[in-house]
């Protein structure tokens, strides 16, 4: 009774051990605890219902277990301020769907004892498919994959530029079950393979990264300005019950100028500014033409008047006897001062096709007016209405009227072959390897992640952000509101940063632009989803054959 008292309490401590491991290892949190989480993590969960009889206790203990691990990792769903009490809905409808998910591959791991390669390779097979399928549901939510376990090291990282976040997953998967065999099998031959699968990819990476160590130190580099505004969404546009908090748009520039103003730079080759870094779209003629005149003068000298674009549409426009001018005036203004390249977050209402975007926009000294892109993943409630009868809360609610229009292309710009990418778009590998095979040799996102504040999603953004770096093989350029803004080389290893969300300043970095082809960009998902559809098909069929 006493040995059945002591197996009852090890295996209680293995799942609470397995729980705080696996929960608190993403790089976002502990990232350290990845290390143990990829190897060794899961398999203290499965170790510790393994011999539980009943296989129905086991979906349950799987059920309850991993609901509580994506309790944590999303926990930055619980910020109520700006979404209400209806994102706890979400957030449960989200908990419950990946606990099931886990709870049927523990079932078809644990529904019988016998323990075998092909049943690894399938569970792992089957775990991948499913996170996969989730960039297809709805406008897709490609967070917190098992995979980022790898991630928190840009060393074991590599292994991304041939399998991808998925393969990575499935790796983590293959990895704690081949542990879970060799202790439950005795097999001396298992462990050592287990230990060997465990070390694989950071010495992979070790050396993936000394291939090109030499390249990458002669790689050229680009001076980039990063503004981080760091301003609340009732700071930014006039918000009902928060009328006091608003900052004028005039100030907001003054803000924006002073920043990039705080270090003498002669040679800057690109200011990056975040997702709708302004109130009101891009073109509308808000700003009276003699104060913006007066501003710039403040800033830069009486000399600098030269260098203002020329009133004109769509810069500008005529009222009465009066000018007024637009956001992406400004815009246009810095451009020519700095004689800099801009990446630039507006709304924009396009008037020809009678549409509104959220839109990325590029200035350069050389273009009479600017280029644009189109965000092509669009957030549901907050940038479109996914089903008519949501409209009224909306309009209620969040003031949400209309909505954006989709974009449905990635394009490339300057000579630099930037490719812009707009907030959470960035977490999407399908999108981002599409740019990179259209000619990106530098990925740009702007972000505002300020209507989830106070919580892990900026942090947890960025960690997601920097492994398109790794798979694609090419740097990241990211400019936040809230954080993290930041320059990631084509290894995702950060170059600077500015970790604090509520941090406003302009932080100036020398951007390695080093990038080269990787296996990923050449296949994408496609290499490891089709290896696991092959694996679940092909285990089915053997096994209908035997019967």
């Amino acid at each position: 009774m006493n040995q059945k008292k002591s197996r009852v309490y090890l295996n209680f401590s293995f799942f609470i051990l397995s729980f705080l491991i696996v929960a608190f290892s993403q790089p976002a949190w502990i990232g350290y605890l990845g290390i143990v989480a990829s190897s060794l993590g899961y398999f203290l969960f499965w170790f510790s219902i393994y011999k539980v009889n009943s296989t129905k206790l086991k979906v349950i203990l799987s059920f309850v277990w991993f609901f509580f691990v994506q309790a944590i990792w999303l926990s930055w769903l619980t910020s109520t301020k700006y979404q209400g009490k209806l994102i706890f809905l979400v957030y449960a409808s989200l908990l419950v769907w990946f606990a099931i998910e886990f709870s049927v591959v523990s079932y078809v791991f644990l529904k019988n004892k016998k323990l075998e390669f092909k049943k690894i390779f399938l569970v792992a097979s089957i775990w991948t498919v499913l996170e996969w399928s989730k960039l297809f549901i709805m406008c897709g939510f490609p967070f917190n994959q098992v995979g980022l376990a790898l991630t928190n090291h840009h060393i074991s990282m590599q292994l991304a530029s041939i399998i991808g976040i998925f393969g990575l997953s499935f790796y983590v998967i293959f990895v704690n079950l081949t542990a879970l065999k060799a202790v439950i099998d005795k097999s001396f031959k298992v462990g050592v393979l287990w230990v060997i699968l465990a070390f694989f990819p950071y010495l992979y990476g070790y050396f993936h990264e000394k291939i090109y160590e030499k390249k990458f130190e002669l790689s050229n580099k680009l001076n980039v300005c990063l503004v981080q505004t760091a301003i609340l969404p009732e700071e930014k546009v006039l918000t009902k019950n928060y009328f006091d908090h608003f900052v004028s748009p005039m100030y907001q520039w003054q803000r924006i100028i002073s920043f990039i103003n705080k270090k003498n730079v002669d040679d800057l080759d690109l200011i990056v500014l975040p997702e709708a870094a302004l109130p009101f779209s891009a073109n509308d003629h808000f700003y009276p033409f003699e104060k913006v005149q007066i501003l710039f003068s403040q800033n830069f000298g009486e000399e600098v008047l030269s260098k203002l674009p020329i009133l004109k549409e769509p810069f500008a426009r005529q009222y009465k006897d009066d000018w007024y001018v637009s956001n992406s005036y400004f815009a246009k203004a810095l451009s020519n001062i700095y004689q800099s390249e801009i990446a630039i977050g507006f709304d924009d209402f396009d008037q020809k096709v009678d549409k509104s975007y959220n839109a990325a926009f590029y200035f350069s000294p050389k273009l009479d007016t600017y280029k644009r892109y189109e965000k092509q993943v669009l957030v549901p409630m907050g940038e479109y209405i996914p089903f008519s009868f949501l409209a009224k809360m909306a309009l209620e609610k969040y003031g949400i009227a209309s909505s954006f229009t989709q974009g449905f292309e990635s394009k490339i710009f300057s000579d630099k072959n930037y490719s812009f990418s707009i907030c959470y778009e960035e977490i999407y590998p399908n999108i981002m390897r599409k740019a990179k095979n259209k000619g990106a040799k530098c990925f740009v996102n702007l972000t505002n992640d300020a209507y989830f504040s106070k919580s892990k999603l900026f942090r947890q953004h960025f960690e997601h952000a920097k492994i398109r770096a790794v798979e694609n093989g090419i740097p990241l350029i990211r400019a936040c509101n809230t954080g993290v803004s930041a320059v990631v080389d084509s290894f995702g290893r950060v170059v600077d940063a500015i970790y604090k969300e509520d941090e406003a300043k302009a932080l100036f970095v020398k951007a390695p632009l080093f990038s080269y082809k990787t296996i990923y960009s050449l296949f994408g998902d496609y290499l490891v989803i089709f290896f696991s559809f092959a694996v679940i098909v092909s285990y089915y069929i053997k096994r209908k054959m035997r019967i």
